[in-house]
């Protein structure tokens, strides 16, 4: 039997065939557009990593024809180094038929690119392994904005890591994050800052404000608050910090984000700028009550003066009015030390020996204090400097009690004298000064002062000794004198290392004057006949008693209680008035303002000015415009009438020998008697 197909069978197998071959073309074609269509690299090698397969777009980047490159190896494309990096790829994929990734970065173009290593098994023995599968998805976009956003990061964290503001996370109550500032500051490692509540690095005080401050932000208050306050580090010491907060979600958590910086140095300047404005304010104060203490003293002194006149010195009364005179005295002492605490607390300046000066004042405590050890440091060829004498033994003075008070068993007082040039900026801003001064060192080796009772030590009728064992003004007229001499003073001491004061002052720049002609001669001369004074003073009781004094002396004497009545009177009788004695302060016109008006008048005008106030600026500026002299009220019967005498010299020398002496024997046992 003929079992071959028939022809038309034959023909129908044929067409099924070539169905399946069209199909199989067709979903090869399929499976080639779409491997080709991928932005993906792909590509096939054997085990010897030649080119088995690969897309158009792999084809693209090696820039040859597909036909040329298969068979070539991937070593004809690349480096040695790479392409020893991929044949080890390729040979454990082979070996253990395992995918594996790497990221690559091309040498041609520096693209980046994430690979994959896949094994290619033969459909008839899975085991067995034909080639290796290589997908390349470039991500050189991604690369580039990891490395961008990595370079971002690095750069924000060196502002963070270097800055030098503590910034710092607070989470919970505790420091998070610290940056090394913080750490330096603080002196805690972070982890131990991660167990410390911030809120107790802050001084007791201070704890309230700072917690209610970190709650209102936690709260809801997103605006930036800064606020100062006082933490202690873990060395135990205490600093003004300033602290800005912002809130900030931390590890999906509110928080608040810090930054801080130490102060300590801006609050202490402030701390002195206040402590000096208000020295200024109370030595302003004190001024004006020495100026009308003294105007007090000036009546208690002329009454006495006058009494004693007429006072015989067995008389019972005499004994009491010589104590008042000695009372009187006392108070001018107390009043001029406010005034040398005071501003414009200068008397007479000259020229002195800074070292001489010391010298001698030391000895006056060495003789009296056997347990105080003195030791000289003196400069050589110290600086002249133009100041008051006798405020200067003062200050040393003050500064030496003060040095004995603080060693009650005795130790050792240095005092150093040097020349030092500054700049402005070494004691910014307190005194802001350059130039050259002299160096003046008190330094003791006693109990030494907290920071506290530095801060005070200048304040008027602050004291540490007890009741009645001293007024509180010797340390605040040194700092009043020492600023009347356009000096400054700086202390440094320690509980129990003892205290150094040093004092300023600006070296002398004029050249050496000759001295004031002697003195003349003190014995007392009744006025020229018909010497005439005009004294011009606002206080009633001032005039009534210098009048009563002058009158004594032999002066004429007229009284003017204000500027314009004064200037008229002067203007009437120009001719007949000698001198004219000015209170510095008064109503409507003041000392300098009548002084203008009377030189106006007569150019020649002699003038004394008169003052409770010590030789303040305004009175030494008078003095320079030609004013003929100034004395400090209280004054007495010696002091006026040595100056009038010194000022009107050339009438006493011209006047006539032959007038009566009667009143003199009176008179000059008056001046003895009023000599403090």
């Amino acid at each position: 039997m003929d079992v071959r197909p028939s022809h038309a069978e034959l023909e129908q197998k044929i067409a099924e065939l070539s169905e399946k071959i069209h199909q199989q073309v067709h979903l090869e074609n399929q499976y080639r557009n779409l491997v080709d269509s991928t932005s993906d690299s792909l590509y096939l090698v054997d085990a010897d990593s030649r080119y088995v397969f690969m897309n158009s777009n792999h084809a693209q980047r090696l820039n040859m024809p597909r036909s040329e490159i298969i068979g070539l190896s991937y070593r004809d494309f690349h480096s040695a180094e790479q392409s020893d990096a991929f044949s080890a790829k390729i040979k454990t994929v082979f070996e253990t038929g395992i995918s594996i990734h790497d990221e690559h970065q091309s040498a041609r173009d520096g693209g980046y690119f994430l690979r994959t290593f896949s094994p290619v098994k033969d459909p008839f023995d899975p085991k067995r392994i034909t080639a290796v599968s290589i997908v390349s998805k470039d991500i050189t976009e991604r690369q580039k904005a990891a490395q961008a956003l990595q370079k971002s990061e690095e750069k924000y964290r060196q502002l963070i890591e270097y800055s030098g503001e503590a910034i710092f996370i607070i989470n919970q109550g505790k420091i998070s994050y610290a940056n090394p500032r913080t750490r330096q500051m603080l002196g805690y490692d972070i982890e131990d800052l991660q167990l410390i509540s911030f809120i107790n690095l802050a001084i007791s005080e201070d704890r309230e404000m700072l917690f209610g401050l970190q709650k209102a932000i936690l709260q809801g208050d997103h605006s930036t608050t800064t606020h100062s306050f006082r933490l202690v580090n873990k060395d135990g010491v205490t600093r003004w910090v300033e602290i800005d907060s912002v809130f900030i979600m931390w590890e999906k958590q509110p928080a608040t984000l810090n930054f801080m910086r130490d102060i300590n140095r801006q609050k202490k300047t402030e701390t002195r700028l206040l402590q000096a404005q208000k020295m200024e304010s109370i030595g302003t104060l004190a001024g004006g009550i020495a100026h009308d203490f003294n105007n007090l003293l000036m009546g208690i002194q002329g009454h006495a003066s006058l009494a004693l006149l007429k006072l015989d010195k067995l008389d019972p009364n005499y004994k009491h009015i010589k104590t008042i005179e000695s009372l009187v005295t006392s108070g001018a002492d107390l009043t001029r030390q406010l005034l040398g605490f005071a501003r414009g607390g200068k008397y007479e300046i000259k020229r002195i020996d800074l070292n001489a000066l010391i010298v001698k004042t030391s000895e006056t405590i060495g003789r009296t204090r056997k347990e105080i050890r003195i030791h000289h440091q003196l400069e050589n060829r110290l600086w002249a400097t133009d100041v008051d004498q006798g405020q200067i033994e003062q200050v040393l003075l003050n500064l030496l009690i003060n040095a004995w008070q603080a060693m009650p068993g005795g130790g050792d007082l240095y005092l150093e004298t040097k020349n030092v040039t500054l700049d402005e900026s070494r004691f910014k801003p307190l005194s802001n000064r350059k130039g050259h001064f002299v160096k003046i060192s008190v330094t003791d080796t006693g109990i030494g002062m907290d920071e506290k009772m530095k801060d005070r030590i200048f304040e008027p009728f602050f004291t540490t000794r007890e009741m009645g064992r001293g007024t509180g003004l010797g340390l605040a007229s040194v700092y009043g004198i020492i600023q009347n001499h356009s000096g400054f003073i700086n202390v440094y001491s320690e509980i129990g290392k003892g205290t150094t004061f040093n004092i300023y002052f600006p070296a002398s720049v004029k050249k050496k004057n000759s001295d004031r002609a002697q003195e003349m001669d003190a014995l007392a001369q009744t006025p020229p006949p018909d010497t005439t004074i005009l004294i011009i003073d606002d206080e009633a009781m001032i005039l009534k008693v210098a009048t009563d004094m002058l009158k004594t002396l032999g002066y004429r004497i007229l009284t003017a209680q204000n500027g314009p009545s004064a200037i008229e009177l002067y203007r009437q009788k120009e001719t007949s008035i000698d001198l004219v004695i000015l209170d510095m302060v008064m109503p409507e016109m003041g000392g300098g303002e009548i002084f203008d008006a009377l030189r106006k008048i007569n150019p020649e005008v002699k003038v004394l000015l008169s003052s409770g106030y010590s030789l303040n600026g305004e009175a030494g500026a008078i003095l320079d415009r030609g004013c003929h002299g100034f004395i400090q009220k209280p004054f007495s019967l010696a002091d006026i009438s040595h100056q009038l005498r010194e000022i009107l010299k050339d009438r006493f020398e011209e006047a006539n020998q032959s007038v009566s002496q009667l009143s003199l024997p009176i008179i000059l046992d008056s001046l003895q008697a009023s000599e403090p």
